[in-house]
């Protein structure tokens, strides 16, 4: 009743606009007043800034697969350089209202050309006679129907302003084909002034901003031709020309600048709703009894950014930011007693890690708990033995990774590369066996990681070969408790919505509602269910498993984090 109530109070009362600044953005950004309470502002400009800066990730990856893979007659120079930045910015709807809309920038650059073209010859307006301008189109269509058809919903008011320019050679008579109709003073901007332009057939091109000004109409015509979610939005289109005062083509430059009005009107509505009924776990964490769990000790190795060729580990190190938070605040784990290790190397595993813990079990006579806990990627072997890859792979000593931006997921890992690259990496049940001859009470290894040669997004990471036969999983001989997100032979997935991987989401969703007192059983099997349910409604069923060792197989269902 009282959620109720507070979500009665917030759609009466439109609360008074206010400006947030977003954290590494010059940008000052305002919410619409009738879409947010005031009081989870920040915590929504938080999570979108989240969001944004995971799409420009993609598009950058995506854009630098597409020009890679560009033929022989379409590629652009090696000095040529794509730009993408995708963020929020502040503006005034129609009738007056603050909004926060979705801004995407796409140009082209080059420090330099000599004798090899990528922009348009000299004269030339037609959009597929520069390989800049159609990469650029291809790039924007890709990052609309591919990457933000979320964002480019049905009916959504567009602007897209498109940028073209011209050296200094001048424009005296140049033949218009019509290819784009005939234009009567068109609104435009040459050279930083407002000008109207206009160009027929009849009289032809006769001044460098009519020949800028058609470039940008082939850049039009191509997105309007190609792009398909842009046929269901509001479009205004906008030109903003230049002529160079220099010579050469690389002076022949393109861009786009799309902003989507309200991109995420809908997601704010959504959000400020989870945020009343507390779905987000990285808000309101609660705060249990202070160093109240003094015999735990906690190695958290948050593994995000791994280098090409192999791509990022989505949301890893909030995975690892927001666990330690949970275990001092809410498990009462002293904060010197939590190690975060980000993009932790073998070197950090072994001696920051697991040298660390057997140093501190001899100091405290075994009375003492370990959690380890590990978010990044994973891989197995033949027999579907699993490994977990530390940052600061050499991937020089590795054939088919060797000076590679990407990695071919068709062609199988051979036995020779496969074996350099696991060499490198540590297998589950050594890091189990580190611990043979340790004094404890107890370890716990939470992994949420997939290590069936899928990434977190599901998309194929490494082709290793293995045997035909089921795998068999992890055998435990020591007393450990082992949380996994995912059997070795299948995919652990990102939950996109909350920025953490879905099995760490919900272990800490479990401990947020329970603040920290639940026992392994309830724990495992309460986030269990959430995640096969969650994950099956999203088209990627993920189904956790726990392996138990040595004594603990009749009691771990007992044992708790605090």
């Amino acid at each position: 009743m009282k959620q109720q109530l507070h979500l009665q109070k917030v759609i009466k009362y439109f609360l008074p606009i206010a400006c947030f600044i977003l954290a590494a953005m010059p940008i000052r950004a305002q919410l619409s007043e009738e879409l947010v309470n005031s009081e989870y502002r920040d915590i929504i400009l938080k999570q979108l800034k989240k969001s944004v800066e995971k799409r420009q990730s993609a598009m950058r990856i995506k854009a630098e697969d597409y020009l890679l893979a560009l033929p022989n007659n379409r590629k652009l120079y090696d000095e040529s350089k794509v730009n993408i930045k995708a963020d929020l910015v502040s503006g005034i709807t129609d009738e007056g209202r603050a909004e926060l809309n979705y801004r995407i920038l796409i140009d082209y650059t080059c420090r330099h050309i000599e004798s090899t073209t990528d922009n348009y010859p000299t004269g030339a307006y037609l959009c597929e006679q520069s390989n800049a301008s159609m990469a650029v189109c291809e790039i924007a269509r890709a990052m609309i129907d591919d990457l933000g058809k979320d964002a480019f919903k049905s009916g959504k008011q567009v602007d897209i302003k498109i940028k073209t320019a011209t050296d200094i050679t001048q424009v005296s008579h140049l033949d218009y084909g019509g290819e784009y109709g005939d234009f009567q003073y068109i609104a435009a901007r040459y050279n930083g002034e407002s000008v109207r332009i206009s160009v027929n057939t009849a009289t032809g091109i006769t001044t460098n901003a009519q020949l800028a000004f058609l470039r940008a109409q082939g850049m039009r015509e191509n997105m309007q031709q190609n792009i398909k979610m842009l046929k269901n939005t509001e479009n205004h289109w906008a030109y903003e020309t230049q002529s160079y005062s220099e010579e050469g083509s690389q002076y022949r430059n393109v861009g786009i600048e799309i902003i989507v009005h309200g991109a995420f009107n809908e997601e704010i509505v959504e959000m400020n709703e989870k945020l009343i009924n507390d779905e987000f776990i990285d808000y309101n964490i609660p705060k249990g009894d202070t160093n109240i769990n003094a015999n735990t000790y906690v190695l958290i190795l948050a593994n995000e950014h791994y280098g090409a060729p192999l791509p990022d580990v989505p949301y890893a190190h909030n995975d690892g930011e927001v666990l330690a938070q949970y275990c001092t605040r809410t498990l009462g784990i002293p904060a010197r007693q939590v190690k975060l290790i980000r993009d932790a190397k073998m070197q950090d595993i072994k001696v920051e890690g697991v040298k660390w813990m057997k140093e501190i079990s001899v100091s405290q006579k075994g009375d003492c708990n370990f959690i380890i806990y590990f978010a990044g990627h994973g891989f197995t072997d033949y027999d579907y033995n699993p490994y977990i890859a530390p940052a600061g792979i050499d991937y020089k000593k590795i054939h088919a990774f060797k000076n590679k931006k990407t990695i071919d997921v068709e062609s199988r890992l051979s036995s020779r590369d496969t074996k350099k690259l696991l060499n490198q990496c540590l297998r589950v049940d050594t890091l189990c066996a580190w611990f043979n001859r340790v004094q404890y009470n107890a370890v716990t290894i939470i992994l949420d990681a997939s290590f069936d040669g899928n990434g977190r997004d599901g998309n194929p990471l490494v082709n290793i070969k293995h045997t035909d036969k089921r795998a068999k999983g992890l055998r435990i001989r020591n007393d450990v408790v082992l949380f996994a997100a995912a059997p070795f032979d299948k995919t652990a997935f990102a939950f996109d919505e909350q920025h953490h991987g879905f099995f760490t989401y919900y272990i800490l969703k479990e401990l947020k509602k329970r603040k920290g007192d639940i026992n392994y059983y309830d724990l495992f099997n309460s986030a269990d269910m959430e995640v096969e349910k969650e994950s099956a409604l999203q088209g990627k069923l993920q189904e956790p498993v726990v392996n138990v060792g040595g004594k603990l197989k009749d009691r771990w269902g007992d044992l708790r984090l605090r």
